[in-house]
């Protein structure tokens, strides 16, 4: 692929800037550039606002944030349309004066708002009623600030100032905002900041920007007298980009967006649904446009091409065994490799940007590209594949993508031969040392071997870099592999809105999937079928509270219903679960006989837990089981102070409730002794290890009235909770505290 280079020709907003600086150039630059500043801060602080007010009601699943994702980029093209339709119609005279009548529609959507309906009802697609949802809440007042980014750089050309030639800089000021208004959320307004504080302040913060936006437009005047109006110049052929030229801008835009969804998908797979960790590869992708596009330079980064393709590639080799490097060196290559490819990737395209005649255009190529993105992870990916197939398909497109246009003047796509057999020689060069490296260090360290095996794909990557088509094939010959590597000992697989599943045979047992965590075994063979295992080990605390007899039990979270094989006769299990697919699965006698093989009346209740605990009647029950994971991580919505007194209220006089909290990347004890202390109610943790007969480690907490708690601590293996304390409502919560 070649890109035709770009040739710059005088338009109006040249001939401006040939005209002496107004001594308020400078202060129209800050103007404009605060106005494209605060718009894009509002634009995605309410991002992260929106999904954290909606997620409690779609079980805190991780497709949330890629439907969110997909919704807003679809809203920016279509006010990125607006804005080169608009432009392109109305001109400097009448552009900025309709636009004031636009900036107030919004208002009548303020101060935000969650619909009464937000939960999907079960026979609704959660991605259109989430899609409904999001246009209720957000879309009116999104669609308006979203325009502010190709509007302001347009009427920016119109005048005279600083540079009214070449506006791009708004660009890179409005993502500055975009940038700061991602981390300003999770370190500065989430930690301080009610959700109804949150929501007041973002209505603030707009009423400031329909100010700014106002006195930008005021700021528009049409040219002098006897001088050609900016909409009515046209440039020349030569100047008016091909359909190449376009292709490429939206191949430039879409990889960047694809893969910034595939490492949230993972990073939320593997460690927890939660909005400060989506909010991570959001920024650094919003970083990269930042540093892109304050580059004046039309020349793209060659050698950190090849850089971001070496560390690509060992993403994709890395990727077959994830289990190998261990989470945290994982996340880290991942969130490396989306920083690199995003910023290559950017600066391409912001070397290819047109003269402002075509501006608005590129912006809408641009935003159609990331909203393919979007589409192809949020919404086409999980009807098409059985697991996150999306991801590697976007890293093979890296090396032909970004090393196959070495630079705007065009080049071929391969190397010569000559340089082909170096590239060659120095990949197995490469490979001898790091086999060498990896001989000398072997040993049972676990880092040991994840960083010999990252700097072997590394070495690798950097040799094949040379070689767009090769490295392209042999990152085939890795997903093919790892395809059917995924496939060994798998007995089903299956993907839905809450995630991707897959139940394998391994040692004797099967096993229920979710990312790298495990949900549920049970033994296979007849004397051992009915054994609970993993979590929910009889040598574990959740067989401790299951000596005493509790006729009615209810247990948010199924799994594959291994708490059913404490049920007696004359017992009542009632299971809620989101996700219908895994009630499938625990149901499937060829998979798990948990929920047909319990002795006790089984019921199965489809839907949020928190929300079908709340139509239960007070009093109902005699043990809840909180045991409901998104991934890694309980639900933030079901560990706030509402939550555990909506639990607490359906308890009968002198019942229990036991929460599941095991947990690599978080601790939970103190929000609930910190629930508690606030609901006057005793507590334990206790702690069960890995053993035989299939236990795993595992924590739980037991809350209740004095004498039932006590009851349980009295066992061994029980103990008091740590003093420290973390308070969690539905109006405020904070991760940052407890993190490990």
């Amino acid at each position: 692929m070649t890109i035709s280079q770009d040739v710059d020709v005088p338009d109006a907003a040249h001939t401006a800037s040939s005209l002496p600086a107004r001594p308020d150039s400078w202060a129209r630059a800050a103007l404009f550039g605060t106005t494209a500043f605060v718009g894009a801060g509002l634009l995605f602080v309410v991002q992260p606002l929106v999904a954290k007010l909606i997620l409690p009601s779609y079980g805190g699943s991780a497709t949330v944030w890629s439907t969110s994702s997909l919704f807003f980029q679809v809203l920016l093209l279509t006010a990125y349309g607006y804005a080169h339709w608009s432009t392109s119609r109305l001109g400097a005279r009448w552009q900025p004066k309709a636009h004031l009548v636009v900036l107030l529609l919004p208002l009548v959507a303020l101060p935000l708002a969650i619909p009464a309906d937000v939960a999907p009802s079960e026979d609704v697609s959660p991605v259109l009623w989430l899609l409904r949802t999001l246009v209720l809440v957000i879309g009116l007042p999104f669609a308006v600030v979203a325009t502010t980014g190709p509007l302001l750089q347009r009427w920016y050309s119109w005048g005279e100032g600083r540079r009214s030639e070449d506006p791009y800089f708004l660009f890179a000021a409005s993502n500055l905002g975009s940038f700061g208004g991602l981390l300003a959320y999770p370190l500065l307004i989430e930690p301080h900041l009610s959700l109804a504080s949150q929501r007041a302040w973002w209505s603030g913060g707009f009423f400031l920007f329909v100010l700014l936006t106002a006195t930008c437009a005021l700021s528009v005047r049409r040219s002098e007298p006897g001088t050609p109006d900016p909409v009515a110049v046209r440039a020349t052929p030569v100047d008016r980009p091909g359909r190449t030229r376009v292709l490429t801008w939206m191949a430039l835009a879409f990889l960047p967006s694809s893969l910034m969804l595939g490492v949230t998908s993972h990073i939320s797979t593997d460690v927890a649904a939660i909005p400060l960790l989506w909010v991570v590869p959001l920024a650094i992708y919003l970083a990269t446009f930042v540093l892109a596009f304050a580059r004046r330079s039309r020349v793209p980064p060659r050698r950190l091409t090849q850089v971001a393709a070496a560390v690509a590639f060992a993403v994709a080799v890395t990727s077959i065994s994830p289990a190998a490097l261990g989470i945290p060196l994982t996340i880290g290559l991942n969130l490396l490799m989306l920083a690199l490819v995003a910023y290559v990737a950017h600066a391409r395209l912001a070397a290819e940007r047109p003269s402002t005649e075509h501006l608005t255009g590129y912006y809408m190529v641009v935003a159609t590209g990331g909203a393919l993105g979007g589409l192809l992870n949020g919404l086409v990916a999980p009807m098409v594949f059985d697991r996150v197939f999306e991801y590697s398909l976007a890293l093979m497109v890296v090396p032909l993508l970004l090393l196959g246009i070495h630079s705007v003047r065009g080049s071929r796509l391969e190397a010569p031969a000559g340089r082909r057999l170096r590239a060659v020689a120095v990949g197995v060069g490469y490979l001898l040392v790091a086999l060498v490296l990896g001989l000398t260090l072997w040993s049972d360290a676990h880092w040991v071997r994840a960083v010999t095996l990252t700097l072997l794909a590394l070495c690798v990557g950097w040799a094949l870099a040379h070689l767009p088509r090769t490295m392209t094939l042999a990152l085939l010959l890795f997903v093919v592999v790892g395809a059917i590597g995924e496939t060994s000992g798998v007995l089903e697989r299956s993907r839905t809105f809450f995630g991707s599943y897959a139940v394998t045979e391994r040692d004797g047992m099967h096993r229920l999937v979710h990312g790298t965590t495990i949900h549920g075994t049970q033994f296979l063979d007849a004397a051992r079928r009915n054994t609970p295992t993993s979590y929910y080990a009889p040598t574990g605390p959740l067989g401790d509270v299951f000596t005493e007899d509790r006729e009615n039990v209810a247990v948010v979270g199924l799994g594959t219903g291994t708490v059913a094989a404490y049920g007696r006769q004359g017992q009542t299990m009632t299971f809620y679960e989101i996700d219908p697919e895994i009630v499938r699965i625990a149901r499937q006698p060829d998979l798990f006989t948990y929920l047909d093989d319990s002795e006790a009346t089984i019921r199965t209740v489809v839907g949020d837990g928190r929300l079908g605990l709340r139509d239960a009647a007070p009093g109902s029950f005699d043990l809840i089981v909180l045991d409901a994971f998104s991934s890694d991580s309980i639900p933030v919505h079901l560990l706030t102070e509402e939550a555990i007194l909506t639990y607490v209220d359906r308890l009968a006089p002198g019942g229990l409730l036991v929460v599941h909290i095991s947990n690599r990347m978080f601790n939970l004890e103190p929000v609930l002794a910190s629930a508690a202390d606030g609901l006057g109610l005793s507590a334990a943790l206790g702690r069960g290890h890995a053993g035989k007969d299939g236990a795993s480690d595992s924590v739980w907490v037991a809350l209740g009235a004095n004498a039932a708690a006590e009851q349980v601590r009295a066992k061994a293996g029980w103990d008091d909770l740590a003093p420290r304390r973390v308070r969690w409502t539905d109006d405020y919560s904070s991760i940052l505290r407890v993190f490990k």
